[in-house]
């Protein structure tokens, strides 16, 4: 008498634990939450010499219905999250020179933008006029990334990317300020 009723205290423990909530952490697989899309960011005109005083835009487009990530999806009825983060890697591109945002904004860091969805055409953009009044040498390593942040682990997504161009070698940038 007494096994029956330990087996059928530990039938319902066991049955109770798998049933149960998990303690409010969130259970998924992200594992197609991280794609790298080359190319996606613009720094034109991209020339290796400029003068101090000359603009050149600063831009990245991103459709929210897209496959980037392996299937289509909708970034902003996956995440609900109206400004995306682009995070560039660090470089003197942003310092000391005139930033004037055509679309998105500037996040809290020099190397951190807003790139907000626009609901006309249903894109992602960032672009900023840039005035290079700092001269001397820029080199750029370019390895960037966007963050779609969802308000759970679950519906979050990383878009890596770089700076389209071609020389003098795969993710850097440099260029001169006179």
């Amino acid at each position: 008498m007494v096994t029956k009723f330990l087996k059928f205290i530990g039938l319902f423990l066991l049955l109770t634990t798998l049933t149960g909530c998990s303690g409010g952490d969130e259970d998924c697989i992200d594992y197609g939450a991280i794609a790298r899309v080359d190319d996606l960011l613009t720094l034109l005109p991209l020339q290796s010499v400029f003068n101090q005083g000359d603009v050149v835009t600063f831009k990245i487009s991103i459709p929210a219905t897209n496959n980037f990530f392996g299937e289509q999806i909708n970034l902003l009825e996956n995440t609900n999250d109206f400004e995306a983060r682009l995070q560039t890697t660090y470089s003197n591109l942003f310092s000391g020179n005139n930033l004037l945002f055509v679309s998105g904004s500037q996040a809290e860091y020099s190397n951190w933008f807003n790139v907000t969805y626009n609901s006309i055409n249903e894109v992602y953009e960032l672009e900023i006029k840039m005035t290079l009044n700092k001269t001397g040498s820029y080199k750029i390593i370019t390895n960037d990334y966007i963050l779609f942040q969802g308000d759970s682990k679950c519906n979050r997504y990383r878009l890596d990317t770089n700076i389209l161009h071609n020389e003098p070698g795969p993710g850097i940038i440099e260029f001169t300020v006179q």
